[in-house]
C-alpha cells in the first residue's frame, strides 16, 4: 500500500511588484500553520518516507517547517521546479516515478493543482486552504500503478482546525 499526503503551502505574502511570485515568502501565520500541520501529520500519520515539494520558496519553506516538526531530515526534502503550479496530471506523473521503497509521500504544492488533484482522486473540494492537508491511500505496490481509480480517501485536516 502507498499513502500520499497532499499539503498546500502555508499562507504567503501578497504579490508585490518587487518580488517574483516564485520567490514569495511565508507570512508569520504561514510559518506557524506549516509547523503546526507538520506536528499534526506526525501524530496522525507518522514520518513520511519522502517529502516532495515544489521548489518555489513558499512551498519549500512549508516543507522545511513541516519536516522540522516531523523529525524528517531537511536535506532529504526533494524539490522539483516542474511542480511549481503543476496541473494534476503532471503531479501524478512525477509521483508515479517515485521509488517503490517509498510507501508514504508528503507532497507540498500549490493551488490550483493540488485542489484539482484532490478532485481527480475523488474528493469534491472547492479549494484546499493554505497549510491544510489531505491523505489518500492506494492499494498498490508500485507508484507506477498510481491512478485516480485506485485512490481511497483517508483524512482531511484544515489549518484553521489546529
Amino acid at each position: 500500500m502507498k499513502q500520499l499526503v497532499i499539503l498546500r503551502h502555508g499562507k504567503a505574502e501578497q504579490d508585490t511588484m518587487a518580488k517574483d511570485d516564485y520567490d514569495r515568502v511565508l507570512t508569520d501565520r504561514g510559518n506557524k500553520n506549516a509547523s503546526d500541520m507538520g506536528g499534526f501529520i506526525l501524530k496522525k500519520w507518522g514520518v513520511p518516507d519522502l517529502i516532495l515539494s515544489s521548489s518555489a520558496r513558499r512551498a519549500h519553506d512549508t516543507a522545511i517547517l513541516a519536516a522540522q516538526s516531523l523529525g524528517y531530515p531537511q536535506e532529504e526534502i526533494r524539490t522539483d521546479q516542474n511542480l511549481y503550479f503543476a496541473p494534476s496530471r503532471w503531479i501524478l506523473n512525477v509521483i508515479s516515478k517515485l521509488p517503490d521503497e517509498v510507501n508514504r509521500c508528503l507532497y507540498v504544492g500549490h493551488n490550483p493543482g493540488v485542489t484539482e488533484l484532490i478532485n481527480d482522486l475523488g474528493v469534491r473540494l472547492d479549494n484546499l486552504p493554505t497549510a491544510s492537508a489531505i491523505c489518500f491511500e492506494f492499494h498498490i505496490d508500485s507508484w507506477a500503478d498510481i491512478s485516480t481509480e485506485r485512490a481511497a480517501f483517508h483524512w482531511l485536516k484544515l489549518a484553521k482546525e489546529l
